[in-house]
C-alpha cells in the first residue's frame, strides 16, 4: 500500500514536472501592437479554417477576412474612438488578440474578432481575453455584447457559452452563404436610459 501510494506521489511529481506554466497578461492594443496583432488574427484564421471551416466557409471569405484585419486596416481603427482592441502577451510576444466596438452611445458592443494562436490555445488565455473585453464593455456602460460565430466552431461556441453568451439567432446564408449563430451576452445595467414617450 505504501509503496503504490509513493509510486502515485512519483507519477504525479514527474506530470507536474512536465507542466508547462502559462504566464500570460493582457492589455489594451497599442498602434505599434498592429503588425504582430495581425499576424496572430491571420494565423488563428487560417488554423481555423484548416481545422474547422474548410468544408464549410468558402477559401474566398477567409481571404477577405484576412485582408480586412490587415496591420493596416488595425491601425485605422485606432482613429475611431468606438473601436477596441486587447492583446494577451505571454514572453513578450503576441499570442491572442481581441478586437471590436461599442456603437456610441448606444450601450451595445459588438465583438468583431477574437483568436488565440494555435500554439498557446487551451491554456485559459482566450477566456481570460474574452473576459477582460467583458469587463471593459462594462466600463464603457454597454448593457448588451455581440459577437457572431460560424455553428462548426465548437471550441469557440464552448468558450462563449462558459462565459455567459447564448445563442440569440441562427442567420441562415448571412454572409458568404453560409449560416451564422449571433451570440448575445447582457450586461448588468449601470444606469438605465429612460425613453420619454
Amino acid at each position: 500500500m505504501f509503496e503504490e501510494s509513493l509510486d502515485a506521489l512519483e507519477h504525479f511529481l514527474l506530470g507536474l514536472h512536465s507542466i508547462r506554466m502559462t504566464m500570460f497578461s493582457i492589455r489594451e492594443m497599442r498602434i505599434e501592437d498592429a503588425e504582430q496583432a495581425a499576424e496572430v488574427l491571420r494565423e488563428t484564421m487560417l488554423h481555423s479554417w484548416e481545422h474547422y471551416e474548410k468544408d464549410y466557409y468558402p477559401k474566398q471569405a477567409l481571404e477577405f477576412d484576412i485582408a480586412h484585419n490587415s496591420a493596416e486596416s488595425l491601425k485605422e481603427r485606432f482613429a475611431n474612438p468606438e473601436n477596441f482592441g486587447f492583446i494577451a502577451e505571454e514572453d513578450n510576444k503576441i499570442v491572442a488578440t481581441a478586437i471590436g466596438r461599442v456603437v456610441g452611445e448606444s450601450g451595445l458592443a459588438i465583438l468583431g474578432w477574437i483568436g488565440v494562436h494555435s500554439d498557446y490555445q487551451r491554456k485559459g488565455i482566450g477566456k481570460a481575453l474574452l473576459q477582460r473585453v467583458i469587463e471593459y464593455c462594462k466600463v464603457r456602460r454597454c448593457h448588451k455584447v455581440i459577437l457572431y460565430t460560424l455553428p462548426v466552431l465548437v471550441p469557440a461556441l464552448n468558450l462563449y457559452l462558459k462565459c455567459g453568451f447564448v445563442p440569440e439567432a441562427y442567420l441562415r446564408k448571412e454572409w458568404w452563404r453560409v449560416d451564422f449563430i449571433k451570440m448575445s451576452l447582457w450586461l448588468e445595467a449601470t444606469s438605465e436610459i429612460k425613453h420619454q414617450s
